[in-house]
């Protein structure tokens, strides 16, 4: 077993990085476990309500809604913005957090703009490589940072939830479709609940239960 796959233990949520996962336990404690090279794994003590991983740093909501982020901090991406939030997303060397107006706020890398978030609402965020994307109440999207390969481009149309790869992004559109964006060399067919993207691979979870993933690390269908 690799040392970054789960150990035995129960969670309410959990998030991948780049070598390392985490874990929210029903009592608001995180785990972490995997590469440690920046304490990327070593989370801070204390009560969160969500995390998520990025690329050698995490990041979490405390009970208060104010952010905390631990690992490499290279860039300023542990460090996170004051005030407030309702979601977090960790991306590769930045992060960002929504706050409950419907702004954003992004700390980290912004060499290609991808902390300078558009004016909203947004109702959900998610962090890539060196882009992020925003998704509005009337379900279009907004994705702002580097668009080398035109992960930055999303397609009209209407979603329900986005998630940002590392140099592509996919949408779950409002009839269970996904189309994904940028350097992604397929899409499956059918309808799914729920998406999620990692390096060059991204998986959905069908209503049924099962799974596909697709993308540069093409798995089967479970």
């Amino acid at each position: 077993m690799s040392s970054w796959c789960s150990p035995t233990r129960t969670f309410v949520q959990i998030t991948a990085g780049e070598e390392f996962a985490c874990g929210l336990r029903a009592d608001g404690s995180a785990l972490c476990w995997g590469a440690d090279s920046a304490h990327e794994s070593t989370p801070p003590a204390g009560k969160l309500i969500q995390i998520s991983a990025g690329g050698l740093q995490a990041c979490g909501l405390r009970t208060d809604g104010t952010a905390i982020c631990w690992g490499d901090n290279e860039y300023g991406q542990a460090t996170p913005a004051a005030g407030r939030f309702t979601q977090i997303s960790a991306g590769w060397n930045h992060a960002c957090g929504l706050r409950s107006d419907g702004s954003v706020a992004c700390w980290g890398d912004n060499i290609d703009g991808q902390s300078t978030p558009p004016v909203g609402p947004f109702t959900q965020i998610s962090a890539g490589e060196q882009h992020t994307c925003g998704l509005h109440p009337d379900g279009s999207v907004s994705c702002w940072g580097f668009g080398g390969y035109e992960q930055a481009v999303p397609p009209a149309g209407t979603f329900t939830q986005i998630s940002a790869g590392w140099s592509y992004t996919c949408g779950l559109r409002t009839d269970g479709s996904v189309a994904c964006w940028g350097y992604m060399l397929a899409t499956p067919s059918g309808t799914f609940a729920q998406i999620s993207a990692g390096w060059d691979h991204a998986c959905g979870l069908r209503a049924d239960g099962s799974v596909a993933c697709w993308g540069g690390l093409v798995l089967p269908e479970l």
